[in-house]
């Protein structure tokens, strides 16, 4: 890996690129240029074409025209979005002001955090249906969107995804309900500052249901609670009642929509444990590892509903 050659098209000294993930989907740096901090982000040529990360940069800068806060691209030495080097593709990106969302921190997780959290992704629904990009498309043709099934060993595992998979071919798909979404919104993905959200990490965005991002979000949100927090019990209702409201100002908030989040929910839990087990190293695993894993492993197979969300009673009460 040329790191000089990275350098001169971005215009920084070599020596200012510093590693801050090598990720599950690309390796991120980051590095400072004239007293302000920017991302670069490497894409594998075998995993990601020109077209996906140009049609991703469209949805980011629309986004931005619209009002959302995002860590928006910034152009090469070239005046260029998107740098060929070998077989990497290069995007530099500006860095996005504040901090990582501290779950433990009473000053940052608040119910003002989950309000601005949903009309965050309201006001990028909205958008969803101002623009048409090339980005991949759930279809009852090619359900498996996350494409995950060549990878799950499990037959159990595999026919319980299959099953809900069939599900997803019942859902309606117009435009109130689907279309392009962000596809891995957590608060891993946004950082916060004046309790201001700036959104990054574009790279999974894709046609889907609305859903899929509110099953997401609570999902890690809940995660994180419940694992760092455990004393707050009624942080389910809180999180949605808020989050909810925040959507709600931005884009509407369908009945059958909430009914979804349950199969979301689910999948996701599927998704993170092919994730994990792809991903990390089995023979070596860190105690919370293997504890997750087992966890996960566990939910799927018994088919246990993640949460203690009666989402029934959630959709009865919404009005």
């Amino acid at each position: 890996m040329n790191l000089h050659q990275f350098a001169a098209r971005y215009d920084f000294a070599p020596e200012e690129l510093i590693p801050i993930n090598n990720g599950f989907q690309n390796s991120v740096y980051t590095f400072s240029k004239d007293g302000r901090d920017y991302i670069l982000r490497l894409s594998n040529r075998e995993r990601k074409s020109f077209s996906d990360l140009e049609n991703e940069l469209k949805f980011i800068e629309a986004l931005a025209k619209e009002g959302v806060s995002v860590s928006r691209p910034v152009p090469s030495k070239n005046n260029l979005l998107i740098e060929e080097v070998t077989n990497l593709l290069l995007v530099a990106f500006e860095k996005a002001e504040g901090v990582a969302v501290d779950v433990t921190d009473a000053n940052v997780w608040t119910t003002e955090l989950f309000y601005n959290w949903g009309k965050q992704i309201g006001r990028m629904h909205k958008v969803s249906h101002l623009i048409q990009l090339d980005r991949p498309k759930w279809t009852k043709k090619e359900p498996d969107l996350l494409r995950l099934l060549p990878k799950i060993n499990s037959k159990l595992i595999k026919e319980i995804y299959t099953n809900l998979l069939d599900k997803l071919r019942d859902f309606h798909q117009d435009s109130n309900l689907f279309g392009l979404i962000h596809n891995d919104f957590h608060q891993g993905n946004f950082f916060v500052k004046d309790r201001r959200i700036t959104v990054f990490d574009f790279d999974d965005c894709a046609y889907h249901w609305f859903a899929y991002d509110l099953a997401v979000s609570f999902y890690h949100a809940y995660w994180q609670a419940s694992s760092f927090t455990p004393e707050q019990t009624d942080f389910s209702r809180i999180f949605w009642h808020h989050f909810f409201k925040g959507y709600e100002e931005e884009h509407t908030i369908h009945r059958e929509m909430l009914e979804q989040i349950p199969t979301f929910l689910k999948i996701r839990e599927i998704f993170l444990y092919v994730l994990f087990l792809e991903k990390w190293d089995l023979h070596s695993l860190a105690e919370w590892q293997a504890y997750t894993l087992e966890d996960l492993k566990h939910r799927i197979e018994e088919q246990i509903p993640y949460s203690n969300v009666d989402f029934k009673e959630l959709i009865d009460n919404f009005r």
